[in-house]
């Protein structure tokens, strides 16, 4: 394609995807910031906010670290600012209505940063399974509170990271099979036992961590402290796992905040709860346009650093030797 014409198409599709995010923020409920600031002293829920954002920001690096490792382990070596474009440039992609467009960016980001369709598939394959098994574990923390002895199929994905940490094989396996299934091409290379390992428990990290941007929220509402930790980390988990399970409905769009509300409620009355489980989804939103736009610019002021005289493929070349 001569490069003006891809130029031009590139162009069209960022001022879409900005278009997109822009719409996104304008159909959030800020309304339920307003609520928030009646229940307590502002500079006190300003903090609660803060924190939150920055919790939620913090608990979406882990997760990209996740996807890192498994990207790295899978194929020859990519420069790290060529590794966050990619990753960010896919995530925001989301906000683009559609997700044949996403697919078409994601896969054009991926091959011009020296990652093949086969190793970015592949990569997706593995990281969405450690991503709801360490998801329904990680939720276990809020589906006894709300389940009681029903919460019992939950445990089953603990067992079976369990299981992945002693045979991490098993995964790469899998994935591999499923992708022939699917007749899709796999990576070239299969990830290191110690490169799942370290997958699993970035991943679980990251729920971990997302997860705690739900406790001020909840605090800001009138709940207990103490008693809610577990439950926001736990019922956050459960809650985006079950949404990323419902592949038919956008980000899990509602499904979420039901299963928010519903956990909350343990802790809070029935329309407290709903307000955080909304004040999540705003602050969730926020918090990822928020880090992929700061890592995406800073990614290309990198890539665009190289020095003067190098062509494309030895300035590519000597970013991924770490030069």
């Amino acid at each position: 394609m001569p490069r003006p014409v891809l130029r031009a198409l590139v162009a069209v599709f960022v001022l879409v995807a900005v278009g997109a995010i822009v719409v996104t923020l304008s159909r959030l409920d800020w309304g339920v910031v307003a609520v928030l600031f009646t229940r307590r002293d502002p500079g006190q829920i300003a903090l609660l906010l803060g924190g939150s954002l920055l919790t939620s920001m913090a608990g979406l690096s882990f997760g990209f670290l996740a996807w890192r490792v498994v990207l790295l382990e899978s194929g020859p070596p990519v420069s790290e600012p060529r590794v966050v474009r990619i990753f960010f440039v896919g995530f925001l992609s989301k906000y683009v209505p559609g997700r044949v467009p996403g697919i078409i960016a994601i896969t054009k980001v991926a091959t011009a940063n020296g990652v093949t369709f086969a190793r970015l598939i592949s990569t997706a394959a593995l990281v969405m399974s450690l991503v709801l098994l360490s998801g329904f574990t990680v939720g276990l923390l809020a589906g006894v509170q709300m389940l009681g002895a029903q919460a019992a199929w939950l445990a089953g994905a603990a067992v079976l990271i369990v299981l992945v940490l002693v045979r991490p094989q098993i995964v790469t396996q899998g994935s591999a099979l499923l992708l022939r299934l699917l007749r899709r091409p796999s990576a070239a290379k299969a990830v290191s036992v110690r490169g799942v390992r370290l997958a699993v428990a970035w991943q679980s990290l990251s729920w971990v961590v997302t997860g705690l941007h739900l406790w001020p929220l909840a605090i800001a509402m009138g709940a207990p402290p103490s008693r809610s930790l577990a439950l926001c980390v736990g019922a956050f988990t459960l809650a985006t796992t079950i949404g990323i399970a419902s592949v038919i409905i956008p980000d899990g769009i509602g499904v979420r905040e039901a299963v928010l509300a519903a956990a909350l409620s343990l802790v809070l009355p029935a329309p407290a709860a709903a307000v955080v489980a909304v004040a999540s989804r705003l602050v969730s939103t926020v918090g990822e346009i928020l880090l992929g736009a700061v890592a995406l610019g800073t990614a290309e002021y990198l890539i665009r650093r190289r020095p003067r005289g190098l062509s494309g493929v030895q300035a590519l070349d000597g970013e991924s030797a770490g030069v």
